[in-house]
């Protein structure tokens, strides 16, 4: 898997833009929902960073 920092600036792909809606987070299970499923991905993705910081 590439990481951010293996990107030269001259591979970069122009890419649409994409309007960012607000969002309003309450204290519901919708809410703890999103932000589960978003921790446990972004934490697969970075898992092999995240054990090597562990064990140091």
């Amino acid at each position: 898997m590439k990481r951010l920092k293996d990107y030269k600036i001259t591979e970069r792909i122009p890419r649409p833009v994409i309007e960012v809606l607000p969002m309003q987070f309450g204290d519901d299970e919708a809410t703890r929902r999103i932000v589960i499923h978003n921790a446990r991905r972004v934490i697969r993705q970075h898992r092999e960073e995240l054990q090597k910081l562990a064990y140091k």
